[in-house]
């Protein structure tokens, strides 16, 4: 990642403090690419009886939906953060792959609104019922009695593999949406934090601590980037699709529910994305212990029948509010409505998830370079060890002509090869060539062969050889001298033995003629002695 990215956004980021923002009566949805208007007229509170709005269905809901309208419009980015989405888009294309790209694209997104808004995932450990039921209180409206929405949360738990997004609107109804399921819902806490929730599971095939191996701990991914799965149109087959998400409340059932979070936890390494995960336990402990910071102790039974006694009279406000409080919901309201920004500020959760993608860009970097330094390093060789190696190889050439000298004059000087004494030759003479073989493979550089192997190898253990495959004939050591010792029995050999055989029909046939010569003038010259003629031999 070049040096001069991440200067680039941390001064992005400065500058968007101090600037002012701009108001605008649209906003941008990050889960899709339309722009969607605010209906202009606020939703007429009718106060019906309870036993009227328990009558409503799901089936009803849908029919009473009002069409949202979409326009297509073109990318439009506030003037304070081009900036800074301009440097953000660049790590997408310097560092693809050490960031996860549906979390950029998030960020991206985000930055393309002056009030972004913020999705916060709710996970139930293996089951979403304690989810939806907990999303369900955060979101009531007191106020009124039981609504639509809340059947429609209701309904959504027969089918707990698919996710449910939901979004605010003025009016309870279901949004057109081919990904997810998708609801507006009335709700003070999404409209004032410009919140979206999403409610899937967490299964145990990605966060059982009991299959899970320490030597590899989850990361925030594990919850900022949930899986939903996304059922096709046409063939109704179903793929897994990764929803990325600014904020996780992971909620949990009972006793094994906190075990299941306490193991996930610890075996997660959030790094500075731990403020972005809180966990919501269903379970009654006492007062003291209901809420330390990170995890909040929920009684959701309590917290309902609360919320069920103040929508009967309003007379019972003082038991909704001993109910509600000691039922632990409050602190997770809290968190949620900690997640708004001040104006012409940068969304705090947007700063975190920018920040997180530069930390992850920068150490993915970083473990890039290293890696290739290494790699580097491995195939080069120190001038120690070449030295070490040059003053092996002088070493070897000493001692082999060494070797060579002292070897051939041992085994010209044996018995054999002194019985081819040149008056011996006569009886020898067929003998010349294997004894002339019998020293060369005995006494011609044995040791300096056995020691050049070694020499070969500790080359090729420093990495100075050739590294292209070898053929099948060709040995894996150099085969100078047995081709040398060969190439001496071929051709040297032979033209010894072919010598001594000159030398013996020569020395027979000038035996031959001198004697003929002699007797000839013996027998021609009587007054010759012996003497004579025989010297003439």
């Amino acid at each position: 990642m070049p040096p001069k990215l991440r200067g680039t956004l941390s001064k992005s980021l400065s500058q968007i403090q101090d600037s002012p923002s701009s108001s605008s009566s649209v906003f941008y949805c990050p889960s899709c690419s339309t722009w969607r208007r605010s209906l202009s007229s606020r939703r007429t509170r009718l106060q019906l009886p309870q036993q009227q709005h328990q009558q409503q269905s799901w089936a009803s809901l849908q029919r009473s939906g009002i069409a949202t309208t979409s326009v297509v419009h073109t990318r439009h980015i506030p003037p304070r953060l081009k900036d800074l989405h301009e440097a953000l888009n660049r790590v997408k294309d310097v560092a693809p792959e050490q960031v996860n790209l549906s979390r950029l694209q998030l960020a991206l997104r985000g930055l393309e609104s002056e009030k972004p808004v913020v999705r916060v995932a709710v996970l139930g450990l293996n089951d979403a019922t304690a989810a939806r039921r907990l999303v369900r209180l955060l979101l009531a409206d007191p106020l009124n009695s039981r609504e639509s929405w809340e059947d429609a949360l209701d309904a959504y738990g027969e089918d707990t593999e698919r996710g449910l997004l939901i979004r605010y609107g003025e009016v309870s109804e279901t949004i057109p949406n081919d990904l997810l399921p998708t609801i507006s819902v009335p709700s003070p806490i999404l409209k004032k934090g410009n919140l979206e929730i999403l409610v899937t599971t967490l299964g145990a095939e990605s966060a059982g601590v009991a299959d899970a191996t320490q030597s590899h701990p989850f990361t925030a991914d594990t919850f900022l980037v949930p899986t939903v799965t996304i059922r096709t149109s046409h063939s109704g087959r179903h793929n897994m699709v990764r929803y990325p998400v600014h904020r996780s409340i992971v909620c949990g059932s009972g006793v094994d529910g906190f075990l299941a979070y306490s193991g996930l936890m610890a075996r997660s390494d959030l790094k500075k994305e731990a403020v972005s995960v809180f966990g919501a336990i269903e379970l009654a402990v006492t007062e003291p212990q209901k809420y330390d910071g990170r995890v909040a102790f929920v009684d959701i039974d309590k917290a309902d029948e609360a919320l069920a006694t103040f929508r009967e009279s309003v007379q019972n406000a003082s038991l909704y509010e001993r109910g509600w409080n000691s039922s632990g919901v409050q602190p997770v309201v809290d968190w949620l409505s900690s997640l708004r920004a001040e104006e012409g500020t940068l969304d705090p959760s947007l700063r975190t998830l920018i920040t997180s993608l530069l930390d992850a860009a920068e150490a993915g970097a970083a473990a890039a370079e290293k890696r290739k330094l290494l790699e580097q390093e491995s195939g080069a060789v120190s001038w120690e060890t070449r030295d070490m190696l040059e003053r092996s190889v002088s070493e070897w050439a000493e001692r082999g002509h060494t070797e060579l000298r002292s070897s051939l004059e041992e085994g010209f000087a044996s018995k054999p090869w002194r019985g081819l004494a040149w008056w011996k030759l006569f009886w020898h003479v067929d003998d010349v060539g294997m004894i002339t073989s019998e020293i060369l493979d005995r006494k011609y550089l044995r040791q300096a062969e056995k020691e050049v192997i070694w020499t070969a190898g500790r080359f090729q253990q420093a990495g100075l050889t050739d590294a292209t495959p070898m053929q099948e004939e060709q040995t894996s050591w150099p085969a100078q001298i047995a081709t040398s010792r060969r190439r001496l029995m071929e051709t040297t050999v032979p033209s010894l033995q072919a010598l001594a055989q000159r030398l013996v029909l020569f020395s027979m046939s000038t035996t031959t003629l001198t004697s003929a010569l002699s007797a000839l003038t013996y027998v021609s010259l009587p007054a010759a002695t012996i003497y004579e003629t025989c010297t003439m031999a």
